[in-house]
């Protein structure tokens, strides 16, 4: 490899870091731009760093805005606190045994249990909520909960927000896009035909003037809300020096936000309704169907919000909560099937069997 492909190359690498993203292992990313219909990015959630997950944005043009979803990663419960921290049964937290205090986007619930937020305003949020249910009796608490749940539920504030995201950014996109063609297309082209010399020089001086216009934009885009943007100028500095993070500054943008992600079913308007019923149903099993649903008379705390919200949406309960279709016993949280005689899910956790067409 010659200097000039090496130097293009090592653009490429730090583009693709400049991406990532540490993020709440449970978070949902909405990809999109304006009223069209928008993608669903997720972390790697098998990799734990710090207790968040990395995720990949969006990386190829066009450019997308970006809005972040959380489902209920903390549930009251009478024994305790539900947390969930990754993908399948939730770990409970004893009422006594919790500390809640935030540091930084980092929520410390007892002396070894944190979850990453999306925000240090967030996780401070958090750390309060969760010490005032604390105090509260077990019906109160339920009572607080699902009246967080219609909040971040609420559709038409959650398309809002996205939308006006993406026109926040709908510049720094444009540009963004501008200068991935002619940083990795452009340059690459006339470097690989004409070698170093003025022509070079002179994309190289249009790429450099590219991201002072950029720069521009991000710190006339990130006015409104400057303390929302740690370190905006000495940032805006880097979006005017180098490539990477020129084509990443709509990023800062998106993210720049004192609201409360909504749930990810909040999005309903922005997704394909094949895609949202898909992940209604996931989001019911998970709620409904937990040890012991069989005899509670009671629907848990998230399955009660869900079914408001899906009676609200018009939606039938054979629709996102369709009976087993198979001949044999069925889990109805994961979907395995199972020979007669055995009661219970032990992937699960022990989770009650489901009679064919029930």
């Amino acid at each position: 490899m010659t200097e000039g492909q090496t130097l293009f190359a090592v653009f490429a690498l730090l583009y693709l870091i400049e991406c990532l993203r540490l993020m709440p292992s449970m978070a949902w990313m909405a990809a999109g731009a304006g009223k069209s219909r928008w993608g669903v990015i997720r972390p790697w959630s098998r990799l734990h760093v710090t207790g968040g997950s990395p995720l990949l944005l969006a990386a190829l043009p066009p450019m997308n805005a970006h809005a972040a979803a959380l489902p209920w990663l903390f549930v009251p419960a009478e024994d305790g606190l539900r947390v969930r921290l990754a993908e399948g049964m939730p770990l409970t937290l004893g009422w006594d045994s919790l500390q809640p205090r935030a540091e930084e986007s980092t929520l410390h619930l007892d002396t070894c249990t944190q979850v990453r937020l999306t925000s240090p305003a967030l996780a401070g949020t958090w750390a309060r909520r969760i010490s005032e249910w604390r105090r509260l009796a077990p019906d109160k608490r339920r009572v607080a909960f699902l009246k967080h749940a219609r909040t971040s539920l609420d559709t038409e504030a959650a398309e809002k927000a996205a939308i006006e995201a993406a026109q926040r950014t709908r510049g720094l996109r444009r540009l963004a896009t501008v200068l991935f063609v002619w940083c990795f297309g452009i340059i690459s082209v006339v470097y690989h035909r004409f070698g170093d010399g003025p022509l070079v020089l002179s994309a190289a001086g249009v790429l450099l003037l590219l991201q002072f216009v950029q720069a521009w934009l991000f710190l006339r885009a990130t006015r409104p809300f400057k303390k929302l943007v740690p370190h905006r100028r000495w940032r805006a500095l880097g979006v005017a020096f180098l490539p990477q993070l020129a084509m990443r500054a709509g990023d800062a943008v998106s993210f720049a936000t004192e609201k409360e992600p909504p749930h990810p079913l909040a999005w309903r308007p922005l997704l394909e309704d094949k895609q949202w019923l898909s992940q209604a149903r996931q989001f019911w099993r998970e709620a409904r169907y937990v040890p012991g649903w069989t005899q509670n008379a009671v629907l848990p705390p998230e399955a009660e919000a869900l079914r408001v919200f899906f009676t609200h949406e018009g939606i039938a309960e054979a629709d996102y909560d369709p009976p087993a279709t198979g001949k044999l016993p069925t889990c109805p949280r994961c979907g395995s099937e199972f020979q007669a005689g055995t009661t219970a899910c032990k992937d699960c956790g022990g989770v009650e069997l489901r009679e064919a067409g029930v």
